[in-house]
């Protein structure tokens, strides 16, 4: 049985035709009907009725239709997939990312890769944390910059940052005025919540932190992406708690105030297919274990 054969089925199929088959396939309509035979003969069952007025499948052919469609829908994805690695030159590194990367890791990273690796080319793309992994798997990056958590045993991680996570308030809010805000100033207060799937394990450490303290806020919107969660803020729906790069992402509607101490914390990690020896991939890993580095010391002197 050839890829051809199942085509020919699903045409036929849809059309219930082979006059309309034959012309959609663009083939001689007794070519297609000793195709159809052959495949039903290895088979071994009819797949289709066939009488002069009309065709119709058999309740076999119903079957076979529903996995001939996704055989032909897997066979072009491994084609597509296999013209992109091929046509993809191994001078370029695809990296996904979450905000975070794209504000505390990129712009230092980036200029010391350029001059490491002048004629490499880099391409970026924003992806949740929730889908990057599955599309390192399937080599659609290279590089991820996600939050925890990370299940698959064939990606390989490192913790790159460490943030501390800050209330996000609209200007003019009653807390606002605080130089630092008390866990249990949130209590009962109108909160946007992280959507949990969408924004990886920082749903996780703001419900523990609430939690901890006994603090159970009024839950009046959940934000799927950074950017909505700062306008539903700015629009005064609510107040939040991010990591501390969203300060530098506010507009004049939104201040950000630290969490007293103790404040929650969240990691970002950096993560690659295990058993990548890339070079290109490695120079870009070492600069950003060097970033890390030193954003961990500068941390502990202050």
């Amino acid at each position: 049985m050839e890829l051809r054969h199942l085509r020919y089925f699903v045409a036929v199929a849809e059309e219930l035709s082979f006059t309309r088959a034959a012309e959609r396939l663009r083939t001689a309509q007794p070519s297609l009907s000793q195709q159809i035979r052959d495949l039903e003969e290895q088979v071994g069952t009819l797949l289709l009725a066939r009488t002069r007025r009309k065709v119709e499948l058999t309740e076999a052919g119903q079957v076979f239709l529903t996995e001939a469609r996704l055989t032909l829908a897997q066979a072009d994805r491994a084609l597509v997939r296999a013209r992109q690695v091929g046509r993809k030159d191994t001078s370029t590194i695809t990296i996904g990312f979450v905000p975070a990367a794209e504000v505390r890791i990129f712009p230092s990273i980036l200029p010391r890769l350029r001059m490491r690796l002048p004629e490499l080319s880099v391409e970026f793309r924003s992806i949740p944390t929730f889908e990057q992994e599955q599309k390192l798997l399937d080599h659609e990056i290279d590089i991820a910059f996600l939050r925890k958590p990370i299940r698959s045993p064939e990606v390989v991680s490192e913790v790159v940052l460490r943030e501390s996570l800050v209330a996000v308030l609209p200007v003019g809010h009653p807390l606002a005025q605080y130089e630092e805000i008390d866990p249990l100033q949130l209590d009962d207060a109108a909160f946007i919540q992280p959507h949990p799937l969408y924004s990886g394990d920082l749903h996780n450490v703001v419900e523990s932190y609430f939690a901890q303290h006994g603090v159970r806020p009024s839950v009046t919107q959940v934000a799927t992406n950074t950017l909505l969660y700062l306008n539903l803020i700015g629009m005064k729906l609510g107040i939040g708690i991010l990591p501390a790069y969203a300060a530098s992402l506010t507009n004049p509607a939104i201040c950000t105030r630290p969490l007293a101490a103790p404040a929650p914390e969240i990691e970002l990690l950096m993560a690659w297919r295990s058993g990548d020896q890339s070079p290109q991939l490695g120079v870009l890993r070492e600069l950003v274990a060097q970033h890390a580095a030193g954003e961990k010391r500068r941390t502990k002197e202050a």
